[in-house]
């Protein structure tokens, strides 16, 4: 009988669910060895988990492999510590210009407050949960701070209104993605974004209290931009899921009321089977919950939708107008149909292919 050797994908999602309930244990391939597997590693942020598992008697590296190791994850905090130190900086000139509501989400938050250690969670930008009232006076304090814009606003008032996020980029390449709300889409309109300012958790960076969001928050955000922000899942955000959903103080008895308050049913229980399908972590509180829950087809049309054509113009746009009111209908159709000249320009698009590309999408030629 032929021994079964570990593929770098087994090993890769081994790691990924390192010390969370169901896991298997982590084989590595016979090319661990190799700069190309320390390389998707780093790719993946899983250097992290794989040497603490070293580190606990789980895994054994070769000294090649570990050396190689630390030294990436050592480039990797680095620029963490850089992240943090902008993020100090940022926040003092959001306090000089007359403060901005805000929350860290994503990266810092998950680090310091849900990672065995924040070493082990490492990220590579700055997500800030910005109160739509702010989003403006956010996006002007970064600018004069030297940040850049990919393109110029669709039209006046609409990244406050309509965005999913704006993201400026400082002069040393860091990105401040500054969200108005944490998903895109219908998804991201229907989530009561009051709530999330209501109860923060928080952590310290530098002797500074940062707030972050709930954790049962966490959790649905977690699920959210797993499921929504990329046809193909990174297994860190898997990671970070299954952590969340292992946690015995988040269960769906806390979870799903508010799911059910964003009108996230569906998100959530989609993400909960990717869990258990990509990484064999099953919790049994939410195995259960799982097999009960009956997911709405139409729900799962509109989630398959926006996770193939993501932010590009096309039908998942209109799902959310449908569920506007119609003062912003108009205003968000009238963005989408008739950008500023200046969006225009900044993405080398003309008048009429804004005009088309919507017309396009509310009338489909025939097949």
């Amino acid at each position: 009988m032929t021994a079964t050797v570990a593929s770098p994908e087994t090993a890769l999602q081994a790691i990924a669910a390192w010390g969370l309930p169901g896991a298997s244990g982590i084989e590595l391939p016979p090319e661990s060895d190799e700069p190309g597997f320390a390389g998707r590693l780093q790719q993946t942020r899983l250097t992290g988990p794989l040497l603490a598992a070293a580190a606990s008697g789980d895994v054994e590296l070769s000294p090649e492999l570990e050396a190689d190791l630390v030294e990436r994850q050592h480039g990797a905090l680095l620029w963490c510590i850089q992240l943090e130190v902008r993020l100090l900086e940022v926040r003092e000139a959001f306090d000089a210009a007359g403060g901005v509501e805000h929350l860290v989400i994503k990266g810092p938050a998950i680090a310091h407050l849900d990672a065995l250690d924040p070493s082990v969670r490492t990220f590579a930008d700055v997500d800030l949960l910005v109160a739509a009232h702010d989003i403006d006076r956010a996006v002007a304090v970064l600018t004069a701070m030297g940040g850049t814009l990919p393109w110029a606003e669709r039209r006046n008032g609409f990244d406050r209104r309509f965005a999913k996020s704006v993201t400026p980029t400082l002069p040393d390449g860091v990105e401040f993605d500054l969200h108005r709300t944490p998903a895109d889409g219908v998804f991201g309109h229907r989530i009561p974004l009051d709530r999330l300012f209501a109860d923060p958790d928080h952590f310290e960076i530098g002797g500074v209290s940062f707030g972050a969001l709930s954790s049962k928050h966490r959790l649905l955000h977690s699920a959210y931009h797993l499921l929504l922000g990329s046809p193909q899942p990174a297994l860190m955000n898997l990671r970070d899921l299954a952590g969340y959903l292992a946690n015995g103080e988040l269960g769906p008895d806390v979870v799903v009321p508010e799911a059910e308050l964003w009108r996230g049913g569906a998100v959530l229980a989609m993400a909960v089977d990717l869990v258990a399908e990509r990484l064999g972590v099953k919790v049994p509180a939410w195995v259960k919950w799982r097999a009960g829950y009956r997911l709405d087809p139409d729900e799962v049309v509109m989630v398959e939708r926006h996770r193939r054509e993501g932010s590009s113009l096309g039908r998942a746009k209109l799902d959310v107008a449908r569920e506007m009111s119609l003062r912003d209908r108009a205003a968000y159709l009238t963005a989408l149909a008739w950008p500023s000249k200046a969006h225009l320009e900044d993405r080398s698009l003309r008048r009429r292919d804004a005009l088309a590309s919507l017309i396009g999408v509310v009338r489909p030629a025939p097949r």
